[in-house]
């Protein structure tokens, strides 16, 4: 399966980054030093909480248990136990990184 692309769409910065399948969304934005506030990396805080502007993302086995029924109405997501089902767009994550 090919590489997918995560869109940043950030005031401070609009790039492309590369994921593989096997990679989690909060993997790939860590090793691009993109600033993500993050603590459980299991789906259970939710610190990590943030919008999914476009695409599709799967937990697999893992349950977004640091998701909100109001949250995921809203359009965000738990990068810690996410993979790309398409190529997505990303806003700036809820919680900021101080």
């Amino acid at each position: 399966m090919k590489n997918r692309q995560i869109h940043l769409a950030f005031p401070s910065t609009s790039q492309n980054l590369s994921i593989s399948q096997d990679e989690t969304v909060l993997q790939v934005l860590i090793r691009h030093e993109i600033p993500i506030k993050h603590a459980c990396t299991n789906g259970v805080c939710g610190v990590c909480l943030t919008p999914l502007l476009s695409g599709e993302v799967d937990y697999g086995q893992q349950q977004p248990r640091g998701l909100n029924q109001k949250e995921l109405a809203q359009g965000y997501f738990l990068p810690c136990i996410a993979r790309c089902q398409s190529d997505i767009t990303i806003a700036e994550p809820k919680v900021k990184v101080r």
